[in-house]
């Protein structure tokens, strides 16, 4: 991983305590975000728009942090709340509840004014970058318009910054007049990190940003995000759901499943001595390249669908398809807590496995 992902020295909660709740840390080293007991439910609409047809609790009290220069990847099936998070964090949604602080600066509840400064220093790449990707404009243009947004423009450097910014993400300053078009799929996410760059902002929220790519293209840019937070220090949220990817990109990860997080540490922690059987059965699906330990390796194959965010299971939400399960896992919330194992799981009955 990057200089300033290994530098930072990892904090351990003690037994039995909360993940997250630590003694305030020095100016220098207080987590650049914290979110805390992040709630977001959407209320379905019915047949009739003054029905409603129900909740879905698609974020349901979360908690994490992330430090300067340092990668959180979270991980999860599709419709875990993934992407929720992220948006909540951007505050391009409202959350239900609970709290995102960025820098120290609480975020929910800001006016637009106030949201408008703030994002100087937190963008974002989305999953799709054509569909991010305005077909009309130039992409020089697309990556100058945070500059006008934000009253950076200037006719003298305006576009210096904007061959600056080709270039850092490895594409030629002269691309500035071609079309979304005109690019491949890799170099159209290149630009979208470069104009989530321009700014130079201390936090990237990474959404999906390599699964609409073709694998021999996902390297090369999981690769350019590595060598860019080495350069310029910068923290991300990855958000993604393909484990080997995380794997490699990732200081820390977290767990997602139904709107909560299950389990969350540093990467060897969780790859490595995994403790929710969830976690423990979505390694257990990543195959290999060699053949004769693939073939010795237990597979868990897990029963049953994701049960629905409309209707969770009542206790841990995990519950229905856990072949642990017992009766307090349907009558109580497993806290997400460190019992001693090294990092905080959200389970009754938690146990250390290794993964060959």
């Amino acid at each position: 991983m990057t200089a300033s992902g290994q530098g930072r020295p990892e904090s351990r909660a003690p037994d039995e305590t909360v993940a997250g709740a630590t003694a305030d840390p020095p100016a220098d080293e207080a987590p650049l975000l914290v979110v805390d007991e992040l709630v977001k439910h959407y209320a379905k609409r019915g047949k009739t728009l003054r029905r409603d047809a129900g909740i879905v609790h698609a974020v349901c009290g979360i908690t994490f942090s992330i430090g300067r220069g340092e990668t959180l990847g979270l991980v999860g099936e599709s419709g875990c709340g993934k992407t929720t998070t992220g948006r909540a964090v951007l505050q391009l949604v409202a959350p239900t509840s609970g709290s995102v602080r960025f820098q120290g600066r609480e975020l929910t509840g800001l006016g637009s004014h106030s949201l408008r400064e703030v994002r100087r220093d937190i963008q974002v790449v989305f999953q799709d970058p054509f569909a991010s990707l305005d077909p009309r404009m130039p992409v020089g243009e697309s990556i100058a318009e945070p500059l006008h947004i934000h009253g950076q423009w200037e006719r003298g450097t305006g576009r210096r910054r904007v061959a600056d910014a080709l270039t850092l993400v490895g594409l030629e300053p002269a691309h500035a007049n071609r079309f979304p078009n005109e690019f491949s799929g890799g170099q159209r996410q290149r630009v979208g990190i470069a104009r989530a760059l321009i700014l130079e902002p201390k936090l990237l929220v990474l959404d999906e940003p390599v699964s609409a790519l073709d694998v021999s293209i996902q390297a090369g840019v999981v690769n350019l995000l590595e060598e860019l937070q080495e350069r310029l220090g910068i923290a991300y949220l990855f958000i993604a759901h393909d484990l080997s990817v995380v794997r490699h990109i990732s200081d820390r990860v977290a767990v997602m499943y139904l709107g909560r997080i299950v389990e969350i540490g540093t990467r060897a922690d969780v790859y490595e001595r995994p403790e929710h059987p969830y976690t423990q059965a979505l390694l257990s699906a990543v195959p290999v390249p060699d053949p004769r330990k693939e073939r010795s390796r237990t597979h868990i194959v897990l029963e049953g669908d994701v049960p629905s965010p409309e209707a969770p299971p009542s206790g841990c939400r995990f519950r229905t398809r856990c072949w642990k399960a017992k009766d307090v896992c349907a009558l109580e919330v497993p806290e997400l807590i460190d019992r001693g194992g090294g990092h905080p799981v959200a389970c009754h009955f938690p146990e250390r496995t290794a993964v060959v």
